[in-house]
């Protein structure tokens, strides 16, 4: 029977009390201790996670936001504030037992932690900090040392929580957890002929240090020591490190008998315990440890000159002659495998062996037309698509590298403002509504644009689940249409199309119709656990489509059951990835104008000849003066003012919206433009609107007209102002009049 329990005193043991409500999860080996969500509670626990003790804890209640580590996710705070007391009490402890205790802050982090009132540390208490607490394996370090306490005669300790601002303040407090340190005891006995410091059963300050000194009588050795009954050799002293519970020391001695000598050494880099020449008695048996340094390893240990392998521990049974024990090191050495897929190379490849601690840099190079399209790293994608530098080396690891000469573009579905897979783009739509229409324009800055129709957006918030969290559903179901396109493409231009599932996994997943996927399209299904970086690998290809004359795709999300009017439900995806294969044919910058957002036009009203807003002006004079053909209001840049040119006051001119890179030249009378996307500008001037061109035209240039052009609106991307002037300026009887001709 242990000593304590044969005295009937409680055997000492940390206490980790974690606070959470009725429900949510706690830290791995630490006891729930659980109040109301935000309801008043009288907490009060007996025989706490099956041990003697006893916790109560006055008018607390608990929230819980999950997007922390365990310990800090949830926790108590001080309901009603300073309306209320809030005192815990731990009982069950050896009457005049001394207490440490721990704690930390909870969901609001340190901001809202709360002022922990504890027996030395009155009477203004210590507030509850968490110190870099991240995972879910909190130690004492990532929570606040609060004080000690000395239990009453009923073997009770007591304390109190209060607000943020301090005892008795009226500001919440909060506290995630408490970790209590009942001073454990250290147990000491010696036999007959010798003696160890300290015998009998002494208190220890919890966490703190407790050293033995074991000697023997004159005549006489130690024989053995034994910590918690496990022999620890013929040592003559020994540490206890960061007690934190009950332990026992005991020594035995022997009489002198004769004596022999073992020479124990180690190499560099690593020391073998005890060292150095041991005087043993006949029949003793004596160990050795065997330690490398961080980043060595044992190379071999020699008994007596002969190899006994590179182990770390040895003993000497019952010793009965001199010996010699000599163990040697060498560092670590890791081997670093790299790969490349077709169509490109990595450097160094094949397998390189590095040294504990040394660094390792690889260099990716694609094949001409080729590109860099994923990077694993021990077969977990990495965002970093340029280089790779592994530094301090500690382990062996592998990398393999991809390579495509399609474009990819990787988008993942999800609510506004929600997360989305680290270097994705985002489409966002309604989280549980209907967005008539979700996109993305200008796709990474490449021109392409990508809209899906009648969907709404769901995000489980599960962690670790970067690409199927969120994503789309069918909203209306067979009542709307689902489809999407892709647009910015080459005429003829071949795309493939990949998809996953979502939040409900595969089961849920959408049956998409694309390009040769046949009327009854392929589910969307992911493939594999997407890591933080998901790959083309971790999704279903769909089928491959060829653009249109306007450069677009296009396709459907259905049901998870198969199209409609087939068995229908709703169907989820959770991201595409369109891979686009370089050819076609380059749409003309016109088509793409008027078939790209915002304009997207189709059929006729695409025409260069059309008028689809009725306003008078031709879509070939929107495109040329950046105008808009779907806002009869917006019928480009052209504007006419009165300026002053080279000194001249009342001079003519009109300045107007051109293609960017548009070159004008003197042609006659006239300014002509050189033909630029499609278009040939004509800037000319008449005396009396009849006969076009018997003035002359010149463009203004410089500091005149960056002056005239100041007090117009800016063009769209793709367009700038130039400025044209008449000759002469404007006299009595004087007409003169200019316009622009876009043919």
């Amino acid at each position: 029977m242990p000593f304590l329990a044969a005295l009937g005193l409680a055997e000492a043991a940390p206490l980790k009390l974690d606070f959470s409500n009725p429900s949510a999860p706690v830290t791995d080996g630490w006891i729930a201790v659980r109040a109301n969500t935000t309801a008043d509670t009288m907490v009060n626990v007996t025989a706490v996670g099956g041990t003697q003790y006893n916790f109560s804890i006055d008018h607390v209640a608990c929230w819980d936001n999950s997007g922390k580590p365990l310990l800090t996710r949830s926790g108590f705070y001080t309901f009603g504030n300073n309306t209320n007391t809030h005192g815990f009490t731990l009982s069950g402890l050896n009457p005049g037992q001394s207490v440490k205790l721990y704690a930390c802050s909870a969901w609001d982090g340190n901001n809202r932690a709360g002022v922990v009132l504890f027996g030395d540390n009155a009477p203004g208490g210590v507030k509850a900090l968490e110190n870099n607490l991240t995972s879910n394996t909190p130690t004492v370090s990532n929570l606040t040392y609060i004080g000690n306490a000395v239990a009453d005669s009923n073997g009770i300790v007591t304390g109190s929580v209060h607000g943020t601002d301090g005892v008795n303040s009226a500001s919440e407090g909060q506290v995630g957890g408490f970790l209590f340190f009942p001073a454990p005891t250290i147990t000491a006995t010696a036999g007959a002929n010798g003696t160890i410091s300290t015998p009998g059963a002494t208190e220890i300050p919890a966490l703190d240090d407790q050293t033995y000194t074991i000697t023997a009588n004159s005549g006489y050795h130690i024989a053995d020591v034994l910590v918690d009954n496990v022999s620890v050799g013929a040592v003559g002293t020994y540490t206890f490190n960061d007690v934190d519970t009950d332990h026992t020391i005991s020594a035995t001695f022997a009489v002198n008998t004769t004596t022999h000598t073992i020479a124990a050494t180690a190499g560099a880099h690593g020391t073998i315990s005890p060292s150095g020449s041991l005087i043993v008695n006949t029949g003793q048996s004596t160990p050795f440890t065997i330690t490398p340094e961080t980043g060595y390893h044992v190379v071999d240990v020699l008994v007596d000159g002969a190899s006994i392998g590179p182990v770390t521990n040895y003993t000497f049974p019952t010793v009965s002659a001199n010996h010699t024990i000599s163990a040697t090191f060498a560092i670590n050495t890791y081997s670093i495998t790299a790969s490349a897929g077709a169509n490109g190379t990595i450097s160094p490849a094949g397998t390189t062996v590095k040294n504990y601690g040394e660094s390792l840099a690889f260099t990716f190079t694609p094949d001409p037309g080729y590109h860099v399209t994923e990077v694993f790293v021990d077969g977990v994608a990495v965002a970093n698509l340029n280089d790779l530098v592994f530094d301090e080396i500690t382990a062996d690891h592998t990398v393999n590298v991809t390579f495509d000469k399609r474009e990819r573009l990787y988008l993942d579905f999800t609510q506004f403002g929600g997360s989305y897979a680290s270097t994705w783009t985002p489409v966002s739509a309604t989280m549980l509504g209907l967005s008539t229409v979700a996109v993305a324009n200008d796709i990474e800055g490449l021109g392409y644009n990508f809209s899906i129709s009648n969907v709404g957006a769901y995000d489980n918030n599960q962690p670790l689940k970067y690409l199927t969290r969120s994503g789309f559903y069918t909203a209306g179901n067979h009542n709307n249409d689902h489809s999407f396109s892709l647009t910015g493409l080459n005429a003829g231009q071949t795309v493939a199309l990949y998809a996953s599932a979502a939040w409900d996994d595969n089961p849920a997943g959408g049956y998409v119709i694309f390009g040769d996927s046949g009327p009854g399209g392929v589910k969307a299904q992911t493939v594999g656990e997407p890591g933080e970086v998901p790959v083309i690998g971790n999704m279903t290809l769909i089928g491959t489509a060829i653009a249109d004359a306007n450069g677009t795709v296009t396709g459907s999300l259905n049901g998870r059951n198969g199209v409609a009017p087939g068995p229908y439900d709703e169907g989820q995806v959770g991201g595409f990835v369109f891979a686009i294969t370089p050819g076609g044919t380059a749409l003309p910058p016109y088509a793409v104008w008027a078939s790209g957002p915002p304009n997207n036009l189709a059929g006729d009203d695409a025409l260069p000849g059309s008028d689809p807003d009725h306003d008078g002006v031709s879509n070939l004079l929107e495109f040329a003066l950046n105008g808009s053909p779907k806002s009869g209001s917006s019928t480009g840049h052209s504007t006419g003012l009165m300026a002053t040119v080279n000194g001249t006051a009342n001079v003519l001119t009109l300045t107007v919206a051109v293609r960017e890179g548009a070159v004008f030249s003197l042609n006659g009378n006239r300014m002509t433009s050189l033909p630029i996307d499609g278009v040939t500008y004509t800037i000319e001037a008449s005396s009396n609107l009849g006969t076009w061109g018997d003035r002359a035209v010149t463009e203004v240039i410089d500091d005149d007209a960056l002056t005239i052009q100041s007090e117009l609106p800016s063009p769209d991307a793709g367009w700038v102002l130039k400025t044209f002037r008449t000759s002469g300026s404007a006299g009595a009887n004087t007409h003169a009049f200019i316009r622009a001709v876009v043919e």
